[in-house]
This record gives structure tokens, sequence and C-alpha cells, in this order.
């Protein structure tokens, strides 16, 4: 079972405990079976013995000690066992590269990460309540074999086809539970789909029309399939309690008229049966939750094992560290190809032959679509060259310096996230951070407190603002800036293009920068046009 060794692996320490304390809980049950038909007995008499209420009471005490420590364990553990999977998988994704995070889907990995990892939570500890009642049902078992074998047999006989009944509806319900989920994930890309395109949708009533309509019909469908599994849970549940009916009335008007002399016993064998039920249905309900999570840790493993294939290859590129800081470096005769599922070619970039020098600024244009973000990302190393070189002065890459490389970058993409933390920057300069947040007109906004920015809740200029405040005091020898001042006002793009970066040059840092303010081309020392995945390096005047 996937589950069993994968708690087995993670947190083997409490298993023993776990076990020793589901063993004292069990013998504590049937220890109270007995003397509660011992009580019934002597109650019948008119005496009430106060060593039975003696032992009554320790034995209550016992269970509940016992009882409370194996819910608490289990949920203590449960957490570390979805807290070991997640740093896992946080650790994977880090290491892991751009093309398999975006092959797997942002949406999928969020999932993995909350969805599945939150069903384990709630369902180990009911698993392992389910363990229990099933060593419970052991000891039980044993003190009615011991009241009456043909009882015993009767009893769990019964049960046993109880049980039965429910496994074999267990691959029915994994289907129709998959069925649900696949039901419910539609119901959230719709949504998804209705708040990301939120403003086009709003300003085009055929489009809202058509969302809405789509999101109703996913929600009736994740509604009848819900609907289907929970009538087909109750009606499991109505048929293990008919049952289980059924087993008091066996003990109590057909195994007397069978068996002789069973009147004796037939007090502490009903009792004992009535024990059993609750056992007998607790497993019966865990029964389809162990599924569940077998389900959701299958999400999980699957998206393991795609990330560290991965990850493996990216551990082989931290290796090696570069001699120096880049003075130039260069695609050579690089080639990328974009398929579809079925592997036919959808899109290529190059042959790219290009290359970015120390103390240049070097701008890039290019359409939409020409293939200018696929160039960055493979000029920053984000992504394999399917052929071809990346060079590093003049020297082709290896495998193991290719962290140490991505290392000397600093980048603002068009597609940017702003982090709150300056985690980027070990001590960052105040006076540095007051004086930039001047110059971008931030110091009534932003401010930064114990190493982060006390809001990031700004407009997409403001935040690209912020993002090259942070590639500043990075200071890293490479600079790429895609389309940073197409949100900027005049005043903010006249600083960026007639002060910044000619200042980052005359540092030395090599500046790559995609523009299309050909006010401003005159500023470039190498201009390259990107054209349907191809790369031609043009003087300013032609571009313009």
């Amino acid at each position: 079972m996937r589950l069993y060794k994968a708690v087995l692996r993670e947190i083997p320490e409490n298993l023993k405990p776990l076990l020793l304390m589901n063993i004292l809980s069990a013998v504590a049950t049937m220890s109270l079976v007995a003397l509660v038909s011992t009580a019934a007995r002597e109650g019948g008499t008119g005496q009430i013995s106060g060593r039975l209420m003696l032992m009554f009471a320790i034995t209550v005490t016992l269970y509940h000690v016992t009882h409370i420590y194996t819910l608490v364990t289990a949920s203590k553990d449960t957490e570390r066992l979805i807290h070991k999977l997640r740093i896992g998988l946080f650790d994977l994704i880090r290491r892991t590269d751009l093309v398999t995070i975006e092959k797997i889907g942002h949406a999928t990995l969020q999932g993995v990460l909350t969805q599945d990892t939150q069903i384990l939570a709630e369902v180990l500890p009911m698993v392992v309540i389910g363990f229990q009642q099933a060593v419970m049902l052991l000891f039980l078992a044993a003190y009615l074999a011991w009241l009456s074998p043909v009882a015993c047999i009767l009893a769990f006989g019964l049960a046993g086809l109880t049980v039965a009944i429910r496994f074999s509806r267990v691959r029915a319900l994994r289907t129709m539970m998959q069925r649900a989920d696949e039901a419910e994930k539609r119901v959230f890309d719709g949504l998804t789909e209705l708040l990301h395109g939120f403003k086009e949708i709003r300003m085009n009533a055929l489009r809202a029309d058509d969302v809405t309509r789509t999101l109703a019909a996913a929600s009736r469908e994740s509604c009848r399939e819900s609907s289907l599994l929970k009538a087909q849970w109750g009606r499991n549940y109505a048929v293990i309690e008919a049952m289980l009916f059924s087993l008091v009335g066996l003990m109590v008007f057909v195994v007397p008229l069978w068996v002789a002399g069973f009147h004796a016993v037939i007090l502490p064998t009903t009792i004992a049966v009535l024990f059993i039920s609750g056992p007998v249905s607790t497993v019966s309900f865990v029964t389809p939750l162990v599924t569940k999570a077998e389900m959701a840790l299958e999400n999980i493993e699957k998206i393991k094992a795609q990330l560290f294939s991965a990850a493996k290859t990216a551990a082989s590129e931290e290796s090696e560290l570069l001699e120096q800081a880049p003075l130039s470096i260069a695609l050579s005769r690089a080639e990328l190809s974009f398929r579809d599922g079925k592997g036919a070619p959808l899109f290529k970039v190059g042959p790219l032959n290009a290359e970015f020098r120390a103390g240049e600024i070097t701008m890039i244009t290019g359409g939409n679509g020409s293939g200018k973000s696929t160039l960055l990302r493979l000029l920053t190393g984000l992504i394999p060259l399917d052929s071809g070189f990346l060079l590093a002065d003049h020297a082709e890459l290896r495998i193991g310096q290719m962290q140490d490389y991505r290392n000397q970058f600093s980048a603002i993409f068009s597609d940017f996230h702003l982090s709150r933390r300056l985690a980027s920057i070990e001590e960052p300069d105040q006076e540095k951070i007051r004086l930039m947040l001047e110059r971008f007109g931030m110091q009534e906004k932003v401010s930064v407190v114990n190493g982060s920015f006390s809001t990031i809740d700004l407009s997409s200029g403001q935040r690209k603002r912020l993002a090259l405040i942070v590639a500043e005091l990075e200071d890293k020898p490479i600079i790429v800036l895609d389309e940073w001042a197409a949100d900027q006002d005049p005043h903010f793009r006249r600083i960026f293009y007639e002060e910044l970066l000619p200042d980052m040059k005359t540092r030395g840092k090599i500046i790559i920068a995609v523009t299309h303010d050909d006010r401003w081309f005159h500023l470039a020392d190498r201009m390259y046009r990107m054209n349907e995945g191809q790369i031609e390096e043009t003087n300013r005047a032609t571009v313009i």
C-alpha cells in the first residue's frame, strides 16, 4: 500500500508506540465489554459491586489515555509528514528547470501543494483511528470466541461480509472520486479565467455570457458528480448500518435456536456485538478515505518524479564556478524548437548569433511573438539549447557552471515577480535605498523595514521601479531589462535611459535592454532585431 509505505518511510519513529497504544486501547475496550456484562448480570440481582465500579473507572481512564495519545500523536505525525512532503517539493521546485515547471503547470503544482496535501492531512488521522478500531476488532473477536465460538463465527462472518461489500465498491468509488475531482478542477479553471480575465470579460457582454455559461455548466457537472458520489457513500453507509442491526438480531433471535445453553451468555454476547458494530462501521467508513488519500499521494509522487528527474540535471549544474565575472556573453548558432504534445514543431528560434559585452548598452527590438522573450531565456540559461552554444568570455559554458552563470544576472522580465523581502541582498545599503526611492519618487509610498518593502501593493510601473532598485542593490555584472520603460511616464523613462543606463555602462555592466523606445536608440552601443525567431544585428538608423 502506497500510503503505508509513505508513512513508514517518512515518520517511522512513532509507529511502535502507536501500535502499543492501539493494543492497550483494544484491551481496555475488551475489558469494558466484560465489565459491563458482569455488572449488568449482577445488577439484575439488585447488587452493585464497588470493585467493579473501580475497575470500570480504571479501564475507562486507560482507554481515554491511550485513545488521546493515539489521536494526538497521529495528528502531529500527519502534520510532520505533510511538512516533509512540502519541504521536499519546495526544494525540488527550486532546483528544477523552467521548462519542467511550465510543462507541469502552476495550477497543477498549486493543487498538489495545497489540495492533495490537505487531503492527506484530513484523512491520515482517520486512517489511524480505523487501524485502532481494526485492532479492537481482533480483541473483541477473541473475547466473543471465548464466550461462544459459533456466535463469533456468525458475527465476524456477517461483519466480514459488510466490509467485503464496502471493499467491492472501492473501485467504483475511486472512479466516481476521480470524476468528481476532474469536474471540480474544471470549475476552478473557469473561475481562474473569470478572475484573471475580468477586465476583458467586463468589457464584452458576449464573452461574459460565454464564460458564465461555461462556468455554470462546469458547476452543474461538479454538482452532479459530487451528488452521485455522496449518494453512493450514503447507500453504502445505510447497508452497513442495516447489516449491523441484523447482526444484533442474529445474536438475539437466531443463535439461541442453534446453540444449546446460549441463553447463559446471550447478554455478554449481545453487548460484545454492540461494541463490535462501532469499529466495523468506522473501518467501513475509513476504507474509501484510504482510496482518496492514495489518489492524493499518487498525484504527489507523480509530480515528485517529474521534478526529481529535472532536479537531477540541475544538481549537476552546481559543481563548478566561473573563473571570473564574464566580460562578454554570447549565443553561437543557438537553436530551440517548440513542439506540441505529439512532437510536431510549432515554432523555431534560431540559429541565433549574438554577443553582449561589458561596458556596452545592447538594445533588442522586435514585434510581438518574434522570439525576444525566448532569446532572453536562452541567454540567461533558464532553458537549454537544442543545439548551438552559450558562451562566456568566448568559451563554451560547461554544464557544471550553469548555476554560477545564472548567478551573474539581475533580470526584470516582462512577467516579473517582485518579492517583498530583499532575500537576494545580504546587507541592504539603507542610504542607497533612500536615494533610489527618492530618485524614483517612491519615498512617500514605500520604505524598507527589516529587510522587506513596507508594501508592494502598487501599480505595475511602481513595482518595476522597486524591481530596478533591487537589481541595483544586487549589483550583478549582467542586467537584463525586458520592456522596463513600457509602464513608466516620460519623466522616469528619461531617468532610465539618460541617467541609469549610462551609469550602469560606466560601471562596466553588460546591459541587455529589450525596448521599442526609438527615441533613445542612439544610446545603444549595439542593436539587434528579432523577427520570426531570427536575429540580426543592425545599426540604429536602420531600426529607426
